[in-house]
């Protein structure tokens, strides 16, 4: 009974004296059999972070977000779970997962707003909205213009935050050229409302709805319809002096070289261009010079 009582109580000094020294703690804890060194564990999530960066790169994207969710979940202080979120993102854009990409996309610039690809993680969010309304129909060539434009407005936004906060950064470029098609796509939804007014005899409605394209879309191809479609509901509500104003400014769109009496309004703003064509899609992100694990 003694010999008991004694090594229990050597046992307990031994625990007491391991817990005091965290570096002489035996290699393997009892309590805890699946306790890894960080030797071990760095050699384990560089090892999943190259499994899913092959499965994104061969664009097995499911297979390559489950790796990425258990890599940030099982090792979520290294630098392969950031750069597996960052990866992550892509994944999910490019397997049509809007809502999850976004959020994640929020999360990142959360947690890392300083990453060196910050900037990407916003331009992705970009891209999201962009294609989230592009579907079946837009590929069958059906008529989109009359579908909501909030992703498209969001897009937009994404985008011009993405030029404002990251002016340097290579992304800048194509999403401006974006910005314009986006433009040019709100304004052609925004004259499917002129067009239901002007043809329910609501020309007061039409009127505000077309000025607003003039005002907030110049050089839109739309606005030469909207200034047509402005003169003639002015010339329906007797407002001829409006109208003929009006018909000025068309005449500048249509001809640039077109002068103008003294009293027309202001100067004319630049022919409207054609819709800016929708760059592809990116590439994936480049994988990180991560450290090495061993």
């Amino acid at each position: 009974m003694k010999f008991r009582y004694f090594a229990v109580a050597l046992a307990a000094v031994g625990l007491v004296a391991c817990s005091s020294n965290p570096d002489k703690a035996p290699t393997r804890n009892p309590f805890k059999p699946d306790e890894v060194s960080q030797r071990e564990q760095r050699l384990q999530a560089g090892q999943l972070y190259a499994a899913a960066r092959d499965a994104l790169d061969s664009a097995d994207y499911n297979t390559a977000i489950q790796r990425y969710t258990t890599l940030a979940t099982r090792f979520p202080f290294t630098d392969y779970a950031v750069q597996g979120q960052l990866e992550k993102v892509y994944a999910e854009y490019r397997s049509y997962k809007s809502d999850e990409a976004l959020t994640d996309a929020d999360r990142f610039l959360r947690d890392y707003p300083r990453h060196p690809n910050a900037d990407y993680i916003q331009y992705l969010k970009g891209l999201v909205n962009f294609e989230r309304d592009r579907g079946f129909e837009a590929m069958l060539g059906a008529d989109i213009s009359k579908r909501d434009v909030t992703n498209l407005r969001r897009a937009f936004d994404d985008f011009q935050l993405l030029a404002q906060k990251y002016p340097s950064s290579k992304y800048v470029g194509d999403a401006r050229l974006r910005m314009i098609n986006l433009r040019n796509r709100i304004a052609d939804h925004e004259m499917t409302v002129v067009r239901y007014y002007m043809r329910r005899g609501a020309y007061i409605a039409a009127a505000k709805r077309a000025e607003q394209i003039v005002a907030q879309y110049p050089g839109s191809p739309i606005t030469v319809e909207a200034l047509a479609a402005l003169e003639k509901a002015y010339r329906s509500i007797g407002l001829n002096d409006q109208a003929d104003d009006a018909h000025k400014l068309y005449q500048a769109y249509m001809n640039p070289n077109w002068a103008a009496p003294a009293e027309a309004l202001p100067p004319a703003r630049p022919a409207p261009a054609t819709p800016a064509p929708a760059p592809e899609a990116p590439q994936a992100p480049a994988s990180q010079n991560l450290p090495s694990s061993s």
